[in-house]
């Protein structure tokens, strides 16, 4: 299993956070090398909150003392921070540093440099493991259902097409209501991949909640590790998260859901060996039929 990095597990939690608490998620995602290296007490006054309070908070992230959460946050900030030395567009020049003054070049280098640090902090949420039983269920499953709500809906079909390919049986559904009923009628062998970046979308966790009755496997992708999706799930994958003045982060979000069914399937594709090879060259003539056909 992949070690998650407490600023991680602080962006993965942040949506089940107080309003408090969400001001010291915040403090700490945006300034973690200082932070890590102040007191409590000048935490508190710069917050303007009680000791008490940022105490609850580190408790509420899984540390029991002050000292230890410190420890742990300034070493994943001295990790981010070596690893954007290497870079040439540093992390400080990412969406959360757009100003409305930018230019077009500023904008296009920042949006850059926001979709790599996202990109780069998959391997740290995204636990090998699960991949691994995602993709081995894939393959014996009898029906798999992709649904997703709202900008999701996009990511579902886009696996639909990839799995397509390999020859699995795969149903997409952008109705919410035929969701539903299609979930209903999943059997103890079929698998439903829910996505949702809150992972509090109404017509996905009912999707879940038919699929539980029927004893189907139930996959989530969320952005949220402690999510209604995520406790309904048997496997869960997580997303991305974070909180920027001009861009949404369910738009990170489904970049890296993308990115995630890119793993599933390239991992399907190898384990299918010669029978994965060959459906996807079976595939690639059809298509290629049909546009020869048409020209």
């Amino acid at each position: 299993m992949n070690e998650k990095s407490v600023l991680t597990d602080i962006a993965l939690r942040q949506n089940r956070l107080s309003e408090v608490q969400k001001m010291i998620a915040s403090y700490y995602l945006a300034n973690p090398q200082t932070v890590a290296q102040m007191t409590l007490k000048n935490i508190a006054q710069e917050l303007l909150i009680s000791e008490t309070a940022v105490i609850r908070f580190i408790n509420k992230i899984g540390y029991k003392s002050f000292k230890a959460f410190q420890i742990a946050v300034l070493k994943d900030a001295s990790i981010l921070e070596n690893a954007h030395k290497e870079n040439a567009l540093k992390i400080e020049d990412g969406y959360s540093e757009i100003n409305s003054h930018d230019g077009t070049a500023e904008v296009k280098k920042k949006v850059i440099v926001s979709a790599i640090k996202a990109i780069e902090a998959l391997h740290k949420f995204v636990d090998n493991s699960q991949i691994e039983k995602v993709s081995n269920s894939f393959l014996q499953a009898e029906h798999i259902l992709l649904y997703g709500s709202g900008g999701s809906s996009s990511i579902a079909m886009d696996a639909h097409h990839k799995f397509m390919r390999l020859g699995l049986p795969v149903i997409y559904e952008e109705n919410s209501h035929f969701a539903i009923i299609r979930s209903s009628h999943l059997k103890k062998k079929d698998i439903v991949v829910l996505i949702s970046h809150t992972g509090e979308s109404r017509e996905v966790l009912e999707c879940a909640k038919n699929a539980k009755i029927n004893n189907a496997l139930i996959v989530g992708i969320t952005s949220y590790s402690q999510s209604s999706l995520t406790k309904a799930s048997d496997i869960t994958l997580h997303s991305a998260t974070n909180t920027l003045p001009y861009y949404t982060d369910a738009m990170v979000s489904r970049l890296l859901q993308l990115i995630i069914f890119d793993m599933i399937f390239i991992n399907c594709t190898l384990l299918l060996g010669t029978k994965g090879k060959n459906a996807v060259e079976t595939s690639r003539r059809a298509i290629r039929y049909a546009k020869n056909k048409h020209k």
